[in-house]
């Protein structure tokens, strides 16, 4: 996945892709006539992730994903320009490049989703982000998301400090696929944020799952056997022994208060929500003062 995260911010610093940063400056200048709603340095900033992201098309069988601006998580005409502006940049970078094969990213807010549903109808891709809560998973599913990312952790407690998440919400990425499972949703479940070798291992089973190298690593090195695995799976017990119940199908699509009084409520998942896009609105502020940088030098 592609956005401006920790590792994204990270590739935009080495001196290798200054010339990156500088062409992306160029082009976001000649462009902007185009898109005067953006500042040169945000157009520059998407420019540059797409450009970092293009030449691995080649090498995956799968789509590129690249995270709308956080800073417009409340704004849904906001999203809903940025999603049709990417495929704009991406048909200048790269002409060829087939548009199915793009997801933006887009934080679960009401009003992200709100416009994930109205690019759903122009044929364009998004995953929902930042998810803690089942109100989220509900609504990305109604807004015909092709996929969400729930968080084991919040997203502070990968920034490589002493802070702990006391509260990961590891059962939600079960209960998000069982749901849309039930009631013939297709949004996959593509699982993140995890912070062990064992939270891994308990949720095989799921969708997809988003993995750093390390852990990649580490789990290419386990000897286990698949018996063994399997045992450690909550997806495997779950479809050993079906539950006869069934959830409710649930919607928030066109009740943003409704969406709100339940997502309030539920544990902390709104503060979790909140505090990761305000993590993600840094390295996108950062990355628009390399990109100010860049066109001093």
């Amino acid at each position: 996945m592609l956005s401006v995260t920790m590792s994204e911010y990270a590739g935009l610093k080495p001196p290798k892709n200054a010339a990156l940063l500088k062409k992306s400056v160029g082009l976001a200048r000649q462009l902007q006539g185009e898109h005067a709603s953006v500042s040169i340095e945000e157009l520059a900033v998407e420019i540059a992730m797409i450009g970092l992201s293009l030449p691995i098309v080649p090498l995956i069988s799968g789509s590129i994903h690249v995270m709308c601006n956080p800073l417009y998580s409340w704004d849904t005409d906001k999203v809903f320009e940025t999603g049709h502006r990417f495929h704009e940049l991406c048909r200048v970078l790269e002409p060829e490049f087939d548009l199915s094969r793009l997801i933006m990213k887009v934080p679960s807010t009401w009003e992200g989703l709100q416009a994930c549903s109205r690019l759903k109808s122009d044929g364009i891709k998004t995953l929902a982000t930042t998810a803690f809560t089942m109100e989220q998973v509900v609504l990305a599913g109604e807004a015909g998301c092709i996929s969400i990312s729930p968080f084991a952790h919040e997203l502070r407690a990968h920034l490589g400090t002493s802070y702990h998440d006391s509260e990961p919400v590891l059962a939600l990425f079960l209960e998000a696929q069982q749901y849309y499972r039930r009631h013939g949703i297709p949004t996959k479940v593509k699982s993140c944020g995890f912070t062990t070798m064992d939270e891994i291992l308990s949720t095989a089973g799921v969708d997809a799952m988003t993995l750093p190298a390390e852990q990649l690593e580490e789990l290419s090195s386990t000897t286990d056997s698949r018996e063994s695995l399997e045992a450690r799976s909550v997806f495997h017990r779950a479809a050993q022994t079906p539950s006869a119940q069934q959830s409710e199908r649930l919607s928030y699509i066109d009740d943003k208060a409704k969406f709100y009084r339940a997502f309030t409520t539920n544990g902390r998942g709104k503060a979790k929500t909140e505090d990761s896009i305000a993590v993600f609105c840094g390295f996108q502020i950062q990355a628009e003062a390399l990109v100010t940088t860049s066109e001093l030098n």
